[in-house]
């Protein structure tokens, strides 16, 4: 039986054309041909600009705070939360199946949970016998949120079988426990009941993975923002409808007048990380950047001017998706978004 207390973790053809029939040469006057009307072309669809490139961003080295200022808060274990952790550990079953009869390359787990699953299923092969696992009874132990109310994990108590479907063997059963993340709720860890430990648990943040993830958003939020005669602006609304900043800033880039300012590129841009806001462990936060760098524009008359520009933004990583800019410093000196960062909108699997 592999140990579920590990490996229950979890051509469009072209019209043809034909030449008018000609009438054949008669003592008496032919009829003039009719020719059957050709059905005009369809209109061509206009060529859609492409996007402008977006700016490179040069990530300033240096250390930076991290402070573990968000907290996890314990929530309550409803029908739709034990649904969801079932559907989960169901799936994550069915892909072991895939996996162990070579329907599927990989485990869908990482880290010392991945080897032990690896190493069990190994170990509890039979020659000649089929099974597959299913899940019997699972009981939610804990339902763990972030502070802005999406998933942080849910840890569970299952009972599966490994039943034997051909080849003969007997059914076999054991209960264990499973830990869940993702506002999907997939299956990530499993208890190590050997050692007393979850195996992979929760490791350590390089300060160098933050600096890895912070240059792509930032990118796109300036892209956002850029243009020349021969591209358009990408179209991206962080956090959709929902978010204040969001809002605001498609505000102001429809204010600017693409008529008179025909070029706008950003040049030579840095970004420095001020600090990181994080949750100990599952490490979804919200880091502070200070961009610098120089705004380039061209108007009408093709006069181009070079201006420096300091933004100063915040951009959410390490959360159910892409990383993204969430807010962003007024004039004024108040953000933006404030406290209203629309984060359990924004920190959802949207794949």
């Amino acid at each position: 039986m592999v140990v579920l207390a590990i490996a229950c973790a979890p051509a469009v053809p072209t019209p043809s054309t034909s030449a008018p029939a000609t009438a054949a040469a008669t003592s008496t006057p032919a009829p003039s041909p009719t020719v059957a009307p050709t059905a005009a072309p369809p209109a061509a669809t206009p060529a859609q600009p492409a996007e402008v490139t977006a700016p490179d961003i040069v990530v300033r080295p240096g250390t930076f705070p991290i402070l573990t200022s968000l907290r996890l808060k314990l929530a309550a274990i409803d029908d739709a939360v034990v649904q969801a952790a079932r559907g989960g550990v169901e799936l994550y079953l069915h892909q072991i199946d895939d996996f162990r009869e070579h329907r599927s390359p990989a485990l869908p787990i990482t880290g010392p949970f991945k080897d032990a699953v690896s190493a069990a299923l190994i170990e509890s092969a039979t020659p000649g016998v089929t099974r597959t696992f299913a899940l019997e009874s699972l009981r939610v132990d804990r339902h763990v949120q972030k502070p802005w109310g999406t998933h942080a994990y849910v840890d569970v108590t299952v009972t599966i079988a490994d039943r034997a479907v051909s080849g003969g063997g007997s059914d076999q059963h054991e209960t264990g426990m499973l830990r869940l993340t993702g506002d999907r709720l997939r299956v990530s860890d499993g208890w190590d009941a050997e050692n007393g430990r979850w195996f992979n648990g929760f490791g350590p943040l390089p300060l160098d993975e933050i600096r890895r993830e912070i240059g792509p958003p930032l990118s796109d939020y300036l892209r956002a923002e850029s243009w020349t005669p021969t591209t358009a602006p990408r179209v991206w609304i962080s956090g959709g409808d929902v978010s204040a900043f969001a809002r605001a800033r498609a505000e102001r880039v429809a204010a600017i007048d693409r008529a008179q300012t025909v070029s706008r590129v950003f040049e030579g841009t840095t970004a420095t990380i001020e600090r990181f806001d994080t949750i100990d462990g599952i490490w979804s936060g919200l880091a502070t950047v200070r961009l610098g760098g120089t705004l380039v524009t061209t108007n009408a008359a093709g006069r181009t001017e070079r201006v420096p520009f300091e933004r100063h933004v915040r951009v959410f990583l390490f959360g159910g998706w892409v990383p993204e800019v969430v807010d962003e410093q007024a004039p004024s000196g108040a953000w933006v978004a404030g406290d209203a960062l629309a984060l359990d909108k924004i920190d959802v699997d949207r794949a």
